[in-house]
């Protein structure tokens, strides 16, 4: 089945550009919005797999309109393409449902993995903002911070991201823990929040220098 997509942007620039480097990759740019009531509108009749949304927007904004799909269609995985660098409103991105969030300046091969990445039910958060927590030692700082908030995470949350770790699909590890896809994707999304860690590299880097799993 060919992955559709659903392209929202108050720029015809933005939207028309967008869409003719994903239909360059045979990607089905299935519809367009301009805002995000309308993006929440066709995401409902027409389910797209991705919803690229914009932040900044007239009449409904990429946050609250992110939250109205994942709420509306919670199959649908929605990824931030912003100018926006602001760990603000990467965080309000994030807790509104976003599965990922891109930079406009970044080049389209990111975007495409972005799109995979997310499509394997794994968070992206673009490099040059991750950048911004890592200093010029290269040491991840948000990891270092995350060590001590271990105890922000409920021993549910522990069990969560033992697993993802450990390399358990979405799907697996629902069933392992007797729970929904959607709450797994919750207690991910809270765990992520509470490490400031995004990614599933990051995850297990951080579960292996805290001892909740161990190199064989």
């Amino acid at each position: 089945m060919q992955l559709k997509v659903l392209i929202t942007d108050d720029h015809a620039i933005i939207r028309e550009g967008l869409r003719s480097l994903l239909e360059n990759k045979g990607i089905q740019v299935i519809d367009i919005a301009k805002n995000g009531r309308e993006a929440v509108e066709k995401a409902i009749i027409l389910k797209p797999d991705i919803v690229m949304m914009d932040i900044s927007m007239p009449d409904l904004n990429g946050v609250e309109a992110t939250a109205k799909i994942r709420k509306e269609v919670p199959h649908t995985r929605v990824i931030a393409l912003s100018m926006h660098s602001s760990k603000k409103i990467v965080d309000k991105m994030f807790d509104s449902g976003a599965s990922g969030y891109i930079l406009k300046v970044s080049a389209f091969d990111e975007i495409y993995d972005a799109i995979q990445e997310v499509l394997r039910t794994n968070f992206y958060l673009t490099p040059v903002i991750a950048r911004m927590c890592t200093n010029d030692l290269g040491k991840d700082l948000s990891a270092c911070k995350a060590q001590t908030q271990f105890n922000k995470i409920s021993r549910k949350e522990r069990k969560v991201l033992q697993l993802i770790a450990e390399g358990k699909k979405t799907r697996d590890l629902a069933e392992t823990l007797g729970v929904s896809i959607k709450t797994v994707e919750t207690h991910r999304r809270n765990i992520m929040k509470k490490l400031n860690i995004f990614s599933v590299a990051g995850l297990t880097k951080y579960a292996i220098l805290e001892g909740i799993i161990d190199l064989e």
